[in-house]
């Protein structure tokens, strides 16, 4: 119960930072506290106060440029383990804004070069998919890494996305061939562990 809210959280906190990207950094007013000094300013008689309120309303009428630097450190801290435990592509990530700094500090692999989720929707689009990999291939390679890797590893191995990569052993799992170790001892991040597999 413990690990799922804290996997909760987690993905709280990256979608948050999802959907502060593009945003406008130009100062928010907050009307709420504004109105709220307003109605503290007519109650207040003390003068001393009075002016401390009236410096506030100032303040909070000028509006505040939002701080998403917190966001954006939980993303960078967590998101590697959360993709690779749920089979999200360093492509998504950056189709939906993620800048290519941010995710290589995140842990991620991406290329310098490419545009965000281009060249991946185009190879969708034409057909041009990497070609499927023989699962006895797959099988080997999970052999030759071994005990304790994680689906990232493997996908590194194979050059494949850990989504297609979660497709293979899920089949070499259910086949016997590969084995589910549980959670990473490992991971010492705030999220959730990704899964660590060994051959059977």
């Amino acid at each position: 119960m413990v690990e799922s809210m804290a996997t909760k959280k987690v993905e709280e906190a990256i979608r948050k930072y999802l959907e502060s990207l593009g945003q406008s950094d130009k100062p928010v007013v907050d009307r709420e506290a504004v109105n709220a000094l307003k109605l503290q300013i007519r109650s207040e008689s003390d003068l001393l106060e009075k002016a401390k309120l009236l410096s506030e309303l100032e303040r909070e009428e000028a509006g505040r440029v939002p701080d998403r630097s917190g966001d954006e450190a939980v993303f960078v801290t967590e998101a590697k383990a959360w993709a690779d435990e749920s089979g999200i592509t360093p492509g998504a990530l950056q189709a939906l804004g993620v800048p290519g700094d941010v995710l290589r500090r995140a842990g991620f692999k991406v290329e310098a070069a490419s545009t965000p989720g281009a060249a991946r929707r185009g190879r969708k689009s034409s057909g041009g998919r990497a070609p499927a990999i023989p699962l006895d291939d797959v099988a080997a390679a999970a052999r030759k890494l071994g005990s304790g890797w994680r689906l990232a590893d493997l996908a590194g191995v194979l050059d494949r996305d850990p989504m297609t990569v979660r497709n293979y052993v899920t089949k070499l799992v259910e086949q016997g061939v590969v084995a589910d170790l549980g959670e990473d001892p490992r991971h010492a991040g705030r999220g959730r562990a990704p899964k660590i597999y060994g051959v059977a």
